[in-house]
């Protein structure tokens, strides 16, 4: 199992053809490159809040 730690943005990126509500989280250019990798694939997300938001 492989681990990319990031801190990101979340978006809204429309809605899908049954009109529920997509997203997309906004990867920073220095992961940009090991995120491309899995990009397709299935996986596993944990949200974190800063407290500073």
């Amino acid at each position: 199992m492989e681990q990319i730690v990031f801190r990101g943005v979340m978006s809204s990126a429309g809605r899908d053809k049954y009109g529920d509500q997509r997203y997309t989280i906004n990867v920073p250019k220095s992961v940009r490159d090991k995120v491309s990798k899995i990009v397709g694939k299935e996986v596993i997300v944990i949200v974190i809040l800063p407290d500073d938001e």
